[in-house]
């Protein structure tokens, strides 16, 4: 049986845990967009320059 301190204490860090995970997603989305789009805008320039070379 689980008693509410141990209860608690999950509760704790389990929020604790949800809260680390969600600050490192906040950091790391906008690096991780900025390297998609840049690779996006290759993969794109150079599918238009090889329409436009043959």
């Amino acid at each position: 049986m689980l008693t509410e301190a141990m209860k608690t204490a999950f509760s704790n860090a389990v929020d604790s845990i949800k809260d680390d995970v969600t600050g490192m997603i906040v950091v790391a989305l906008p690096a991780g967009l900025a390297i998609m789009g840049i690779r996006l805008a290759v993969r794109l320039g150079v599918g238009f320059f090889r329409t436009i070379a043959s």
